[in-house]
């Protein structure tokens, strides 16, 4: 059986030791639900915090080590992490051994038996930071005051020294005709400091000045939401991009998504665009050539819905692992549903001893399961959530 064990740091112990607990090994289904409680407190502190991790199946065996950054808004999805890591961090690992891994996982999300598999150690060893340098403090001898005053060389005393009067009348007669210019000479001097002043503010205004402009240029992003200026977008706010993408899946926008695409075209949003378009076939085939991509919930939701209308349920389970979306599992639920009593009425109908009531009933019966899952390969479905019928 697969087990999670978390290490914390120190700063936070406190804070998580409700949720986390040290030297504890934790079901693999329960992780999700740990590494989102524990980021939505570190969110609501303001705190960034790494959560190291340990998933092993002694078993079979495998041990695989990494560590998130808790606090920073992302979505808590352990398969993700490991996905991610995998992708980012261990490069230079064989790809077989990853997807091997990654299998592994899904299957025990999924409560399958797996069959042991050679040992997998991808192991993220964590080098602790080295300690910060101590400063050099430089200590300087301190004299006291009795060896300044005997290292000093004392004042003698001077009586009788002051200047005679002619002496101080021939200083200030110095220094008086140093200040004195013929008025040619400060006009020069002024027309010289104005040329100076002027040239200083012309190189030192204009750039103010540009600067300010360059601020006011710069449009608020609010502004170019409301407005649909995609392009300005791209170019100002590149970061929000992402957030634009997702906004308009929630709203059903395809318009938005097509030219989203044509100021900067991407897998992802073809991924979305084909599942407007009902073309689950295009969804499935970008998908299957980048999977390596970073896809958000709701790509996996829509890839998962699609591998579904083409019957193929478990794909469609191992996505909903990544994607955590109650439509899509409502969804599943239905088509197996449905699977198992066409299966079951076509065991029923091979008995010689029903009453033609009763098999006229049960064919009726099994025409409405065929049809709903006809339906379901056409992307036409309805489900019952919550009492209410909801129509993808």
């Amino acid at each position: 059986m697969f087990t999670i064990r978390f290490e914390v740091e120190k700063n936070v112990r406190k804070l998580l030791r409700p949720i986390i607990k040290g030297g504890v090994d934790y079901e693999l289904r329960t992780c999700n639900t740990i590494l989102q409680e524990a980021e939505a407190i570190l969110l609501q502190q303001g705190i960034s915090s790494n959560l190291f991790y340990h998933i092993q199946e002694p078993s079979i065996p495998v041990s695989f080590r990494a560590s998130v950054m808790l606090g920073e808004g992302r979505p808590m999805n352990i398969l993700l992490l490991v996905n991610q890591t995998l992708n980012t961090v261990f490069t230079d690992k064989p790809e077989e051994e990853k997807r091997s891994l990654i299998h592994l996982l899904e299957q025990a999300f999924l409560e399958e038996e797996v069959c042991p598999t050679p040992e997998i150690k991808l192991e993220k060893k964590v080098i602790p930071e080295s300690p910060p340098s101590v400063p050099i403090v430089e200590l300087q001898e301190e004299f006291s005051t009795t060896q300044i005053e005997e290292t000093m060389p004392k004042p003698t005393k001077q009586l009788n020294k002051r200047p005679k009067r002619r002496e101080w009348r021939s200083v200030i007669s110095r220094f008086s005709s140093f200040f004195m210019f013929s008025r040619k000479v400060w006009i020069v001097l002024g027309v010289a400091l104005v040329v100076t002043s002027s040239v200083v503010l012309f190189f030192l205004i204009p750039s103010e000045v540009s600067k300010t402009e360059a601020v006011k240029k710069t449009p608020s992003l609010e502004k170019l939401l409301k407005e649909e200026k995609l392009p300005e977008i791209a170019r100002y706010y590149p970061e929000e991009w992402e957030n634009v993408r997702l906004d308009y899946i929630h709203e059903a926008n395809i318009r938005g998504l097509q030219e989203m695409n044509q100021v900067k075209p991407s897998v992802l949003l073809d991924v979305d665009i084909a599942y407007f378009e009902k073309n689950y076939d295009q969804v499935v085939q970008l998908y299957e050539a980048k999977k390596a991509l970073k896809y958000a919930g709701i790509d996996y939701a829509f890839v998962g819905f699609s591998y579904l209308t083409k019957g193929n349920v478990k794909q469609a389970e191992v996505l909903n692992l990544y994607a955590e979306d109650p439509d899509l599992k409502a969804y599943i639920e239905d088509y197996k549903l449905t699977q198992s009593i066409v299966t079951e009425t076509k065991q029923v109908l091979k008995r010689n001893d029903l009453t033609n009531e009763l098999r006229t009933e049960l064919e009726t019966k099994l025409k409405e399961a065929e049809k709903h899952i006809q339906d379901y390969h056409q992307g036409k479905v309805e489900v019952k959530k919550d009492g209410e019928k909801e129509t993808l």
